[in-house]
């Protein structure tokens, strides 16, 4: 009997030595692949840009490495600041946006969660030509006057999360042919962005949000007066909002 429980004791602290050199280490480390995660934000507030990185090991919820920030350079951004195309909103704590943000290395490498939706607008930021001339940089310079009026709607959204519309209307805006030597383009520009606001509006609606929805609302008749469906719908989230 005292053999057997010698042996016992001795496969005991075997078992012990070899978790403790073996798969604890190991376990550690998938832990930390696991729990590895960095990304890059954008503040609509001033157009500046940052990335960032962290390590919380998950299930244990313990932080390995705290999250450390550094600020990120980006030409087309610090110009639109720097040249009055748009005005720092100069709040005292910026917002941060997501534009992008890694999945742990075990599941995939380098991908891109649907919940980015800031990168709608970044992206176009370093959208260049075969030539290497940035698109947006370029009508810009070209295109002094429209830009006076498109780039303050551009930051309206982006202020308000209003990214996903940002291809489309970015593109209205890279493919109109001479925007400043056409006397419509003020017109046409401020219609559309009216019902990207509308249409905004709506989908809050539907989802029960009418304060948000209201907001959004007063910017589509903003842009538009005339806006009948805006001003109606308004009216109906304004009998149901709190």
């Amino acid at each position: 009997m005292a053999k057997k429980k010698k042996q016992s004791g001795r496969t005991f602290v075997i078992v012990t030595v070899v978790v403790s050199l073996v798969v604890l280490p190991i376990l550690f480390m998938l832990l930390s692949a696991w729990g590895e995660k960095s990304g890059v934000e954008f503040s609509p507030d001033d157009f500046s840009m940052r990335s960032f990185d962290y390590c919380r090991l998950p299930l244990i919820g313990w932080t390995r490495r705290g999250i450390k920030y550094k600020d990120v350079d980006n030409a087309t951004a610090k110009m639109l600041i720097d040249d009055d195309w748009i005005r720092a909103t100069g709040r005292n704590q910026k917002r941060w946006h997501l534009v992008s943000e890694s999945i742990p290395a075990l599941i995939s490498q380098n991908k891109i969660p649907a919940a980015c939706d800031a990168r709608f607008l970044t992206e176009y930021f370093d959208l260049s030509n075969k030539d290497g001339i940035v698109l947006v940089t370029h009508w810009t310079d070209e295109n002094p006057d429209s830009a006076k009026l498109f780039w303050p709607m551009v930051a309206e959204m982006a202020r308000d999360s209003l990214y996903l519309p940002m291809p489309e209307l970015m593109q209205f805006v890279l493919n109109y042919p001479t925007p400043d030597k056409d006397e419509s383009f003020e017109t046409k520009l401020t219609l559309r962005v009216g019902d990207i606001w509308y249409q905004a509006a709506i989908t809050d609606q539907l989802k029960g949000q009418h304060e948000r929805a209201i907001s959004r609302f007063d910017m589509a008749i903003a842009k538009n007066p005339d806006h009948a469906d805006a001003a109606e719908a308004k009216k109906l989230s304004q009998q149901k909002s709190p």
